[in-house]
């Protein structure tokens, strides 16, 4: 038997916002779910005080994963952000050096193909782009490649400054030849 207590009734926004706050760890989309977690643990706390519902502990939690799942994935995708692209050192170093030779490997073929097709090597990188050939002009530290052809168009020099962005020094990348 009952003994004088009266179920109370949990909110159905509240067990939303928990739930919403736990999925809210799911890199692409925590953003997105703990907003929505937030706002459904404040509704339901607004709820819970009008209507005298249980479930507070249930909102608050839901809200509290909510910004925890925000800044995880805020704090996830900006180190990989930071690690990709503005880091010289760290997890992905060694996969930037390698993929940014071989850019300038297919640069360098798309550069014979030129060659092979009027006689000298472009000037410019943009102008073998012009004349329809794939060309990136810039390497994985974001920083484009030095490029110079010779007097009489018949040899170039082609490289990275590597991880340190500057050009003559012992980290510069050339393509595979």
């Amino acid at each position: 038997m009952n003994k004088g207590k009266t179920k109370q009734h949990t909110a159905g926004l509240a067990i939303t916002s928990l739930v919403l706050g736990l999925v809210a760890f799911i890199p692409l989309v925590g953003v997105l779910l703990g907003v929505l977690a937030i706002i459904f643990g404040i509704l339901a706390l607004r709820q819970i005080k009008k209507e005298k519902l249980g479930g507070r502990g249930l909102s608050i939690a839901g809200i509290v994963l909510g910004v925890a799942g925000i800044l995880f994935t805020i704090l996830l995708y900006g180190s990989l952000f930071y690690f990709g692209f503005v880091s010289e050192t760290g997890p992905f170093s060694e996969l930037k050096i390698n993929a940014s030779q071989q850019i300038l490997t297919q640069d360098a073929g798309a550069l014979e193909l030129y060659k092979q097709k009027y006689g000298y090597y472009p000037l410019t990188l943009e102008e073998a782009t012009n004349a329809g050939y794939t060309i990136f002009g810039s390497d994985h530290f974001l920083k484009p490649f030095y490029y110079k052809v010779s007097s009489d168009g018949q040899s170039y020099e082609l490289k990275s400054a590597g991880p340190d962005k500057e050009f003559g020094t012992s980290d510069d990348i050339f393509p595979n030849r």
